[in-house]
Parts: structure tokens; sequence; C-alpha cells
């Protein structure tokens, strides 16, 4: 893995975190940025320094051929913010972009990660038997956090059959932004369970990688917002199921239905997708109550547990999101994490975590070299 950091724009108005795989037999090369601004200003000023600063790199000759297959802005104030995206004019993407109400924890109005593969003529492409599938802000506004949960998965389920796939065969990746998180979870996981036992989902078969996390999208009516990460045309025996049972229970014995770690082997590459992880021991207990501290050092050891069990470490990860429940410790976990963590793209954004008693949650992305 290769890891670029570039402060770019007029005065250093941006940070631009880069991390590139960039396979030896010449494979598609693949790149996650996290855009930050670096400077103060209104949220109409950051947003144009960041899709600046992005179409400024994005015309270096290094990555000319590389296309964004999928964005995600972390903002603020969804509500008022998201009608500025559409309206900018210096980056208009054409891929799938998720607009999520989480703050930057560093005090800023916006963030932004975006993922991008290099674009190969068809004869060289290796996976051009695979099409990835990036969904995003899937969501509605009749009902209940019950209802809207069920209705939401319906409805993927449909899109995906509609596209030759199935949640069951080929969602690899899903992320559930919840509102009012504390009081809704308990409800949104339960139809989530229920939801995926009518489509033969069980702990007897498998579950999806997945973060749940306290979010909001535009819409006032929205209790629970989903992105899904889905690939057509993958087999059975190229995806492996993370466990880390040394360390973590089984999602199932506390009453929540998704996977640890989910990696996905190609001929030249493996994907390693860890679920949002949290201070937790193989029993399902919550771990160093109230102590941020020693909940972030056990985060970070229970994500090590999952990706040796992929054959990986943290120096393959290629994206991190951190997720905090408070404000005030974000200079606490930046300074510890920062020691720790391998140089790649990092998002610190406020968002509460599924149970009261977890101070910081966080997920990841990891490439490595596949040799069959």
């Amino acid at each position: 893995m290769e890891f670029i950091r570039h402060t770019t724009g007029p005065n250093f108005l941006c940070s631009v975190e880069i991390s590139a795989f960039r396979p030896e037999c010449g494979g598609e090369t693949e790149y996650h940025f996290i855009l930050k601004p670096s400077s103060g200003g209104s949220f109409e000023q950051q947003l144009a320094q960041l899709h600046s600063c992005l179409k400024q790199i994005l015309c270096q000759p290094e990555y000319v051929n590389a296309r964004p297959e999928f964005i995600r802005y972390f903002l603020s104030d969804p509500m008022s913010q998201r009608q500025w995206i559409r309206s900018q004019q210096e980056f208009r993407p054409s891929c799938p972009v998720s607009v999520i109400g989480q703050s930057p924890a560093d005090g800023t109005h916006v963030a932004l990660w975006v993922y991008l593969r290099e674009k190969k003529p068809a004869p060289e492409r290796r996976e051009n038997d695979f099409l990835f599938f990036w969904t995003t802000e899937r969501y509605c506004t009749a009902g209940n956090v019950t209802q809207q949960t069920q209705k939401l998965l319906m409805d993927y389920e449909q899109w995906l059959r509609t596209n030759g796939c199935s949640m069951m065969g080929n969602c690899i990746r899903t992320w559930f932004y919840v509102k009012d998180i504390d009081n809704n979870y308990t409800a949104f996981a339960k139809a989530r369970t229920e939801y995926f036992a009518r489509i033969g989902m069980t702990d007897k078969t498998h579950y999806i990688a997945s973060t749940g996390i306290e979010g909001t999208n535009a819409s006032a009516g929205s209790f629970v917002t989903m992105d899904a990460f889905a690939i057509a045309g993958i087999k059975p025996a190229q995806v492996q199921y993370l466990h880390g049972l040394s360390h973590l229970s089984p999602t199932h014995i506390y009453g929540v239905t998704f996977e640890r770690g989910t990696t996905v082997s190609f001929s030249d590459r493996k994907h390693i997708y860890i679920s949002g992880t949290a201070s937790i021991d193989n029993h399902g207990n919550v771990l160093f109550l109230n102590d941020v501290k020693a909940q972030a050092m056990r985060m970070l050891e229970n994500v090590q547990v999952l990706l040796s069990e992929a054959g990986a470490g943290l120096a393959d990860v290629a994206q991190i999101i951190v997720y905090l429940r408070n404000g005030e410790d974000y200079p606490v976990v930046r300074d510890i994490l920062s020691g720790k963590l391998p140089p790649a793209p990092v998002v610190y954004t406020l968002g509460r975590v599924c149970r009261p008693s977890w101070l910081i949650e966080m997920e990841c992305i990891a490439v490595i070299p596949f040799v069959q």
C-alpha cells in the first residue's frame, strides 16, 4: 500500500490523504481519498475548496485515468447543506454520491471520502467480469423505524434482483445511519434481523459486513438511511467472513445481525471490509466503561485481530472512519491513534455508536495482493 499526503490550493486550503494499491501484475490501481478543509470559513467556502482541490488532484498525470466510483460527504447539517453539493460547478461527479449528516470531529463543516479506480482499456482489464454496485441514500419516510427499515431492505433486494444479484449472494457491505440511535437502534436491529430471516440469512448461513451508527439524511421524516456495496459476478468461494472469536463474540448472541468483517478475493488482490468495531469482548460485553482512551486501544486491538484473520495488518489499511460519541474526545483520541494507525486516509466524525456505553468505533477497508 502506498500513502500520499497533499496540502493543496491557494494558501493550503485543503488537505488530501491518499492511499493507492498498485498490483505488481499491472492490473487496475485503486485509490481512496479523504479531503478535509485546512482553514475556516463557511460551509459553502469549505465545500468549494474541497471540490477545487479534488479537481486539481485529478488533473495530475498520475491520476488522469482514475475515475471516482463512490463519494461520501460528511456534513454538519445535511438538511440545509445538501443543495449546495448539487449546485457546485467545480466538481460534478457521475458516480453514486452519499450525503450523510455526521459532523467532522475537527470542527469543520464538511469532509469527503472518494473511492477511485484506474480505468484500463478493456483488453487489459483483469476484473471485467465483475461489476461494482455502490448504492447510496436509500430511505423512506412513511411509517415507524421498523416499517422504514424493512421497506428500504425490501426495495434494495428488488433493485439487486433487477441487476441479476441478491442481497444474500452479492451484497458485501452496508452502512445504516439511524436517527436518534439511542432510542431507535433496537427497533432497527430487530427489523433487520426479521427481514434477513425471511430471505434465508441466519446465523447458520451468513450476514453482511456493516456499520450501524448515528446519522441523518436531508429528509426530516426518515429514521434510517442505508448505503450499500454489492458485486455482480462474485462466487461464494471468493468470499470469506471474519469472526475474531479470541476477542469478539458472534453478533447474533446480543441480538444484532452483521458480520465482523468480509473479504473478497480477486485474481490479483483481496479486499477486506472491517465492520464498525468497538471496545467489546468475546462475550459481547462493553469493555472500559467511561474510558475513551482504553476503549480506543481495545477497539484497535479488535480490528487488528480481524485483519490478521484475513492475512493482513494495519499497514494494509487503505481507508479509515473513526466515530466518536463525544466531540470533546477528539483531541485525545486523535493523539492516541495517530501513533498507532498507518498513514492511511482517515476521517473522524461525530456519530453516536449503537450502545450508549461505547464512546468510539472504527471501520476500515484494507487491500492486499492475492496469490491463488
